[in-house]
């Protein structure tokens, strides 16, 4: 492959861009505010080539996710955009780009009444991401799960995020037990973290509440041996709570994500 140089207009351009940039974060500051920027010169450099990587990156190609899902496939740079946070390296989302589901499983999603996201890019726990944007949970601090083990030690993992959008069909009004049975061989139980992530995430990103009226039992179990329930994510906040697994409510399904 060959690698074309820079131009001498592309430089020109570039130092046109990096004089606008710079004169735009100078405006207002005075001698301490610089003082304090030359003396952390090394990190201001290193988020400089960080940052630099991440808008030179070549974008992945994700037409056909999207002509599939449509608003239900959502990016690592919609997230980047939508929850200023949670960045993603490069590295990472070639890494998305390389391991998109193939065709067949995108249109199996659709179908299937799933969303399709990025995990995020560390490994967070429930407690991890109600920290990045409390007031979107209905207990922003404390609560009653803040020392549960399963809130701090169960996490995301890496790679696709698949959830089904509504609980799995005909699981209201049942057992754990009894509603696990209804998932076929491609479906898992994922953890309160990941719900949590999906959903605040899609929130933010789409700007649709998922399970605004409803909970749905996660793969966690809280130290009174019950499993955890996510949602009822009005306008209050997502709540995180547990209930009995031989408990029947028509409020309560089961969640479900998609194996690849």
């Amino acid at each position: 492959m060959t690698v074309s140089p820079i131009t001498s207009k592309q430089k020109v351009a570039l130092d046109k861009l990096l004089s606008r940039a710079r004169k735009g974060a100078e405006k207002g500051k005075i001698s301490e505010d610089l003082q304090r920027l030359f003396a952390r010169g090394g990190e201001f450099e290193d988020a400089y080539v960080a940052l630099f990587n991440r808008f030179t990156a070549k974008l992945p190609d994700y037409m056909l996710a999207k002509s599939i899902l449509g608003g239900d496939f959502i990016t690592a740079e919609e997230i980047m955009v939508a929850r200023p946070g949670v960045v993603y390296s490069p590295e990472q989302i070639e890494q998305l780009a390389s391991t998109l589901p193939s065709e067949d499983v995108l249109r199996s999603l659709k179908s299937g009444g799933y969303g399709l996201m990025p995990q995020p890019p560390s490994a967070f726990s429930l407690l991890d991401v109600r920290a990045i944007e409390a007031p979107l949970f209905y207990t922003p601090t404390g609560g009653w799960y803040e020392k549960q083990l399963f809130a701090s030690t169960n996490k995301t993992g890496a790679g696709w995020l698949a959830i089904r959008k509504t609980p799995v069909n005909g699981s209201t009004n049942k057992s754990w037990e009894e509603q696990n049975k209804l998932l076929s061989g491609f479906e898992i139980v994922p953890s309160a973290a990941e719900m949590s992530w999906f959903i605040t995430t899609f929130y933010k990103v789409r700007g649709i509440r998922l399970f605004e009226k409803v909970y749905v039992r996660c793969s966690d179990i809280d130290s009174g041996g019950s499993h955890v329930d996510v949602g009822l994510f009005d306008v209050w906040g997502l709540d995180v709570f547990s209930s009995w697994d031989s408990k029947r409510l028509a409020f309560l399904g089961l969640a479900s994500a998609r194996k690849f």
